[in-house]
């Protein structure tokens, strides 16, 4: 191990934490994320109010931050590809894309990256900055011996082992006595990971940060510090000397610690005695940029001490700050801007004031105060005043002895004031009440109207998502791969996709540039959908010029098998379907050359020949329905004749039974 003067280390970062900003060296800073967090809260202790008054609070500042909190989020985890490095050249396209895919496989599945883009954005619309921290963990590697198997457990843990998420490999299996109940027993050895570690990152409480005053972007800094608070037995366990830990004064809050009562809820920050091995010490960690060799070439060393800086733990040289930083609001060359709750802690004081008075005036209104003549009163004129019970009497001597005293009124509408207040609120930080829910004036705007409306806010929202994009979440994602590649010596295999891939990290090239995809949030889902669907249109229309060409749809120049795929794809991800590859399936390759084959041309002679084949079938059908027809109409004369022969014959038959029906009269009558 390299040995480093630590005498020089601990003047250095002296002097420069004393000239930093940060932790409880900036009073205006402090002091502004301390009213935050208490007015996030509702409260407003320099916003004093009167006894016997009103106490009610209004809540804009927790209103606009959980406005827009759910749209950011919703931005940055709608699908799985938030963050793409862009290839250098087409022979770098499939690296590329497995190295983004891999570096969200890190930041959302392996270290809960939704949770912690969610606690880094909060705090940076609470108090200005949101930090996010970033370092390797080796895997513990360790043989454990498990007796009493059966067999049906054997066989699910060697199914377990021959999957490489699994992180364990059966080492040996020993058969033992068999149990009369449940048959064979074994002794089985597990093994550990045998190498490798993985990529850990999370949010951390900004408050804790401390850089330099002339610190713009964190991975530029000449210097930067971040304190913690750990117990003596996670230092002892990751082996730093015991002796020397014993030296280290515990931790005491000092006057930071109205910030902690401003986040403490539930009252985390009350304390108790410890034991020795427990006890809270407060260390930190170090990061400055020093030419320390004097070679003309600064580096950066990290140099762990304890919180007054008189005991040194560790100095080694590293590659980078593993920080990034975000803040809404951005100040033109400065690391910090300004937080959402800056903007609407002056709406909130103002809105509160008017709210009480509003609220006072109602109360003084129910109950007046009342003059009474004594010399009038009787003993229960006092008492009955003050019970103010509807319908009840006030006794006196001779029933004039109360007179009410007339207060001011309120010479301005309250209510319209709110609304004034309200929309100062709206303009300064674009959220808009029609982005918190269904508001009743709405139904009765136009449609464009409403939709300007809502356009507004988005793009507001869409803006701090960008500056969040530009600065932090590109930080984090690049220092996350510098340190895979240069710490991920072993070959993992990942699920990445539905595939399982190997991943080999220290091959990879470093990346400098990348693209954050920005998506729309909730509230312009329904646009992107109606923009899928009519590319869809236009899509279908393109197929159809396809078709009229080369007879087959498919077969290109615009619209490919895979194209096709990959809309379809995009299509059903923006809907929310998270299975995709179940229900959408990608060709193979043969079967997307296939698909594209243009349709085959027949040969002009066998067209002719076909052709005239079907010229002559068709006149034999007419050849053939009109003998038909002439059969049929022979077969009907035929039909009809001897119909006509029958109905002669029997009209002779009755004229000859009338004549000698007439001949037998005639005789009688002679």
């Amino acid at each position: 191990m390299e040995e480093f003067d630590h005498d020089f280390f601990r003047r250095l970062c002296s002097d420069e934490r004393r000239n930093s900003v940060g932790y409880e060296h900036d009073e205006e800073l402090y002091a502004q994320r301390e009213q935050a967090l208490n007015y996030y809260k509702g409260e407003m202790p320099d916003v004093k109010a009167l006894p016997n008054r009103s106490k009610a609070t209004s809540s804009d500042v927790s209103d606009a931050i959980e406005t827009v909190l759910p749209d950011l989020i919703e931005i940055f985890t709608a699908s799985d590809d938030v963050a793409t490095f862009s290839p250098v050249g087409p022979e770098d396209e499939e690296a590329a894309s497995q190295e983004s895919d891999h570096i969200n496989h890190v930041v959302y599945e392996q270290n809960a990256g939704w949770f912690q883009l969610y606690t880094a954005f909060k705090d940076a619309l609470q108090v200005k900055l949101g930090v996010w921290k970033w370092w390797w963990e080796d895997y513990q590697y360790e043989e454990q011996i498990i007796e009493g198997v059966n067999q049906l457990r054997l066989q699910e843990m060697v199914i377990g082992s021959e999957d490489p998420a699994s992180g364990y490999q059966i080492a040996d299996i020993e058969e033992g006595e068999p149990d009369p109940a449940m048959g064979p027993m074994f002794t089985v050895t597990i093994s550990q990971r045998e190498g490798g570690g993985k990529a850990c990152f999370e949010a951390v409480d900004p408050v804790d940060l401390m850089v330099g005053r002339d610190t713009v972007r964190l991975a530029d800094a000449t210097y930067v510090a971040h304190r913690s608070r750990v117990r003596v037995q996670d230092l002892i366990e990751q082996g730093y000397d015991k002796d020397t830990l014993a030296k280290l004064p515990s931790y005491e809050s000092d006057h930071t610690e109205e910030i902690e009562y401003a986040r403490d809820t539930a009252g985390e920050t009350d304390e108790e005695g410890e034991p020795n091995i427990l006890r809270q010490v407060e260390v930190i960690e170090h990061y400055i940029r020093v030419d320390y060799d004097e070679d003309g070439k600064p580096e950066h060393y990290k140099v762990l001490a304890s919180g007054d800086e008189t005991v040194i733990l560790d100095i080694e040289r590293v590659d980078c700050v593993p920080f990034a930083a975000i803040t809404p609001y951005p100040q033109t060359h400065r690391l910090f801007g300004r937080s959402l709750a800056d903007l609407m802690v002056e709406v909130q004081r103002i809105k509160t004031a008017l709210l009480r008075l509003m609220l006072d005036s109602g109360y003084f209104a129910l109950n007046q105060r009342s003059e009474v003549a004594m010399d009038r009163a009787n003993e229960f004129t006092i008492s009955d005043l003050i019970n103010n019970t509807p319908g009840r009497p006030v006794r006196s001597k001779t029933g004039d002895a109360i007179r009410p005293i007339s207060a001011g009124s309120l010479s301005f509408d309250v209510q319209g004031a709110l609304e004034y207040v309200a929309t100062m609120g709206e303009q300064r930080s674009g959220i808009v009440r029609n982005a918190q829910g269904l508001n009743p004036d709405t139904l009765h705007d136009t449609a464009a109207g409403a939709q300007q409306l809502m356009s507004a806010a988005q793009k507001r929202v869409r803006m701090i998502a960008r500056v969040f994009a530009e600065t932090g979440v590109k930080d984090l994602f690049l220092g996350l791969h510098d340190m895979l590649r240069n710490h991920a010596t072993e070959t993992e295999t990942v699920k990445l996709k539905g595939k399982w891939v190997p991943i080999q990290p220290a091959s990879w090239r470093r990346r400098k540039d990348m693209t954050i995809d920005i998506g729309v949030g909730s509230g312009g889902r329904l646009e992107e959908l109606a923009a899928f669907r009519e590319m869809g249109g236009v899509m279908q229309q393109v197929l159809e010029l396809q078709a009229g060409v080369s007879g087959n749809p498919l077969a290109g120049p615009y619209v490919t098998p895979q194209n096709f795929y990959e809309f379809g794809k995009r299509y059903m991800e923006r809907l929310g379907i998270k299975a995709v590859d179940a229900v959408w399936t990608e060709p193979s390759p043969e079967a997307q050359q296939q698909m594209a084959q243009p349709a085959q041309q027949e040969d002009p002679a066998q067209a002719e020949m076909v052709k005239q084949q079907g010229q002559m079938q068709t006149e034999i059908m007419k050849i053939q329905s009109k003998t038909e027809l002439e059969r049929y109409k022979a077969d009907l004369e035929a039909q009809l004749k001897i119909r006509e022969q029958d109905i002669e014959a029997q009209m002779r038959s009755r004229d000859q039974a009338v004549n000698l029906q007439g001949v037998r009269m005639g005789g009688q009558v002679g």
